[in-house]
């Protein structure tokens, strides 16, 4: 069996930074907490636990003066300020791309523009914008069908969270202008997709056309990742979603001429070393 991965694999550079400021801190001694999961890959998080760092769900749960560390994605000002209340050291480790998109948001709405953010309302980055703007300035739709719901403005800017789909990104660009710049309407576009993201997602497309399945490795509540695993059955091509090594069978993959693996932006190189090495030898 042929084993194909792309030339690109494991944490991008946003995830390494995030992970060595964390290990930094540890080295030092003294409590450090993390508001939520500093990134969307629970072997991740496992091995920065095993080390010393505590998640919380909510500040309450910290009794005692430490180190705050913000998720990747970012976290709401309002729990930052309380962080600061409650005298805890903050360290950043947002993406500079999520900062990118946050400095470019909050550049449109002092201009007047009604921001549309193609992404989840759900998902941790979108939470942590959305707390640090007015919110009547802002719409956040996930497909064309929801366009209807974007406010009458004259002027309009959209951005995208940055792990979302580019195909998606676009196509709803496309729709939402062909809808508004007949009424005159002034619209602006940036594309604040993650680079390493368009990447991840224009090999998981060029994987999927060449092999009869495809491996994706990575967490269950990686978007990024779950949108690689939309990609891939596009395509039409067989799935295999799987956080580890272990919840892989072997057996099912094992009349394959070809099988692709490919993991999201969180997932540690190593899981994916392995999964070739252990396909070559069945």
């Amino acid at each position: 069996m042929k084993v194909y991965i792309p030339e690109e694999v494991g944490f991008c550079f946003g995830v390494k930074e995030a992970i060595k400021k964390v290990e930094r801190e540890l080295k030092k001694g003294g409590e450090v907490f993390c508001l939520g999961d500093l990134v969307h890959n629970p072997l991740v998080m496992n091995e920065l636990c095993e080390k010393g760092l505590k998640v919380v769900s909510s500040l309450s749960e910290v009794k005692k003066c430490g180190t705050l560390i913000t998720r990747a994605h970012g976290v709401e000002q309002s729990i930052l300020e309380k962080g600061k209340e409650k005298g805890l050291k903050i360290v950043e480790t947002t993406c500079p791309y999520v900062l990118r998109a946050h400095k470019i948001i909050r550049k449109l709405i002092c201009e007047s523009y009604h921001v549309v953010i193609v992404g989840s309302a759900e998902h941790p980055e979108i939470k942590a914008i959305l707390s640090d703007i007015p919110f009547c300035k802002v719409s956040v739709i996930n497909s064309s069908e929801r366009i209807r719901e974007v406010s009458e403005e004259k002027k309009i800017g959209i951005v995208a969270q940055t792990t979302e789909s580019l195909d998606n990104f676009e196509n709803i660009v496309k729709n939402l202008i062909e809808k508004r710049l007949k009424s005159g309407f002034e619209i602006r576009v940036f594309n604040t997709v993650c680079s390493v993201v368009i990447k991840r997602q224009k090999e998981a497309k060029e994987l999927a056309e060449k092999v009869d399945a495809v491996i994706v490795v990575g967490g269950n509540k990686s978007s990024n990742t779950r949108k690689l695993v939309e990609i891939c059955k596009k395509e039409g091509k067989k799935v295999y979603f799987i956080e580890r090594e272990e919840e892989l069978e072997f057996e099912k993959i094992k009349k394959l001429s070809s099988v692709g693996i490919i993991g999201g932006t969180s997932t540690p190189e190593k899981i994916i070393r392995n999964l070739e090495r252990k396909i070559n030898k069945n």
